[in-house]
């Protein structure tokens, strides 16, 4: 029979356990708050109205928080509607378009993310579906649409994009004839030891005393 007082004495360990994670994380937690920026999830949540046509329930312009952000787009209704405004193509991608249960929501946001990958952006941009849903980084959030937006103008998506959308630079390949790649293997580079004609004549090497002769 467990008795009530090695009961208690757990729990009050599992406090201080969970006192102490707290404390670690919290500078964690701070900094991700701080790299959120208000601004930047306005100007999101504006393009993606004007991509969608369709309004969020609440005017983006008025968001104050990282948690009113998250409530607006953690259903995935929106971001799924972006991606299949971006191809062209309403059945694209396969969603929820009135969710009710958590599980569709966060069904929605992970179709939308498997389908950001397939179009080109990089999967150290994308978020992770709690970053969303659970309001864990919404930065993330913000920063994977924005890189969402880089990627579909240099695809040229048929929406329009605003000015903070950053320009991709894109690959401009060389081709050379064969008698100028041959001329250039045989150029022996620097890493071979030439130091073009220079010498150390006249200096004196490190750590050897001047030779100072007096005339006589």
């Amino acid at each position: 029979m467990v008795s009530l007082v090695s009961v208690q004495s757990e729990i009050n360990i599992d406090r201080v356990k969970t006192k102490r994670v707290e404390q670690l994380i919290a500078p964690l937690i701070q900094e991700n708050q701080a790299r959120f920026s208000i601004e930047e999830a306005q100007e999101v949540l504006l393009w993606i109205e004007q991509v969608t046509n369709v309004q969020f329930e609440k005017d983006p312009s008025t968001l104050e928080t990282a948690q009113d952000v998250s409530e607006a787009l953690k259903d995935g209704v929106q971001l799924c509607d972006l991606m299949c405004r971006l191809v062209n193509d309403a059945n694209a991608l396969p969603y929820n378009r009135r969710p009710k249960m958590p599980f569709h929501k966060m069904e929605n946001i992970s179709n939308f993310l498997e389908a950001i990958k397939a179009y080109g952006v990089p999967e150290i941009s994308c978020f992770q579906t709690v970053d969303l849903y659970e309001n864990k980084q919404c930065y993330k959030v913000i920063e994977c649409l924005r890189a969402l937006a880089a990627v579909a103008q240099s695809k040229n998506a048929p929406v329009a994009f605003p000015n903070w959308v950053v320009k991709l630079s894109q690959g401009r390949p060389r081709t050379f004839p064969e008698s100028v790649i041959r001329r250039g293997e045989m150029v022996i580079p620097l890493q071979y030891g030439t130091n073009k004609c220079a010498s150390q004549k006249g200096m004196t090497p490190y750590g050897l005393a001047r030779q100072i002769k007096p005339e006589s």
